[in-house]
């Protein structure tokens, strides 16, 4: 066997979980190679497949992560043989598919071709929405102490290139070009950082004259946002679609739409339910835990700036909670732990350090 193709069979295996898998492995699988897609098998042989799609349905309908991977698999996906890897591209254009699976004539996945791989020249990866976006740059980063007596976080190097410029770079991948930065900790620094630089892009700054929380400085945009627009924490960097995560947002009528990532979490010790008086009801033995967690990242709509005070500390979960109490829409949009990436922490900032390195 020739080293390419048991390079291909060992890339392939990588993505593949048999039937039986709960939702919860299956996930795991998916996040840590990366791939977007999942192969489901049966003794070996292909039976469906699993996207990043399929899984925030999936978490969307509140389905159980225990439960067998086949129930949110697409059980008729299409497939070339590995005779005929020449009708892969013209199949991936005509169905819109970023991804098929390679079979052998006994139904085994062997190999899994991408469109991007395909193309000759290069595309972009996303789709294209050009809408403000507002990025938190205030904050004084204190768990990064001390890094940030020196430095304000969106300075911080990731790389060769600062944070604050590698979230407007993943934001101008998707087509958006004007940027509000919202500044008060060492904001003479930031502008002068960026003063300095050529970009081709709208930049734009908000001063606060005192700190005031998450969002409590968008009440000073009221006046230049009237639109939807993109809120961006200054510590984040997500490998997503936001053309897609735009359209969920009004196709779904929401007025806030936070984007959250799945973190599981195991305890390692054995759990115990107590009764009134402290009588054992029941133990679980190192239970399982999946919860829907805050990146930090958010479509708004500027209806929502009239609800932020004016010159008040006012944070992101007050709002959140103001606007469901108010009955008013708020949405979630699902991520693998994968496409987020976080430097809120010094070991979180070394780990997104060293991922560019």
């Amino acid at each position: 066997m020739s080293a390419d193709i048991e390079g291909n069979m060992k890339d392939i295996k990588e993505i593949c979980v048999e039937e039986g898998t709960t939702v919860s492995d299956g996930i795991r699988r998916l996040d840590a190679k990366g791939k977007k897609i999942l192969l489901v098998t049966k003794r070996g042989r292909l039976t469906g497949v699993v996207t990043d799609g399929d899984v925030r349905r999936w978490i969307l309908n509140k389905g159980d992560f225990d439960t067998d991977i086949c129930e949110l698999m697409y059980r008729k996906p299409r497939t070339v043989r590995n005779t005929e890897r020449e009708k892969a591209k013209d199949l991936m254009i005509q169905e819109r598919l970023e991804a098929i699976p390679v079979l052998n004539e006994r139904e085994e996945p062997v190999d899994i071709i991408f469109m991007r791989d395909m193309l000759v020249e290069p595309v972009k990866k996303f789709g294209q929405v050009d809408i403000p976006v507002v990025i938190m740059a205030g904050g004084k980063g204190t768990r990064l102490n001390p890094y940030t007596n020196v430095l304000p976080k969106p300075l911080i190097p990731i790389g060769s290139e600062t944070i604050l410029e590698r979230i407007i770079d993943s934001f101008r991948k998707n087509g958006c070009n004007s940027f509000w930065l919202t500044l008060n900790y060492k904001k003479n620094l930031i502008k002068a950082y960026f003063d300095e630089k050529k970009h081709a892009y709208d930049l734009s700054y908000v001063e606060e004259e005192t700190y005031l929380g998450t969002c409590g400085s968008l009440h000073l945009l009221r006046e230049n946002i009237k639109d939807t627009f993109f809120l961006s924490n200054c510590d984040v960097l997500l490998d997503i679609d936001y053309a897609k995560l735009y359209e969920f947002h009004k196709k779904n009528g929401y007025e806030l739409t936070a984007v959250t990532s799945l973190k599981h979490f195991q305890i390692p010790y054995g759990v115990f339910e107590l009764e009134m008086g402290g009588q054992i009801a029941a133990i679980s033995e190192k239970p399982e835990y999946n919860f829907q967690v805050n990146t930090g990242v958010y479509v708004i709509e500027a209806s929502v700036l009239k609800d932020i005070p004016k010159e008040e500390v006012f944070q992101m979960t007050n709002l959140i909670n103001l606007l469901l109490e108010q009955k008013r829409k708020v949405g979630a949009y699902p991520v693998t732990d994968r496409a987020w990436k976080d430097m809120g922490e010094i070991a979180q900032m070394q780990k997104m350090i060293h991922s560019f390195q």
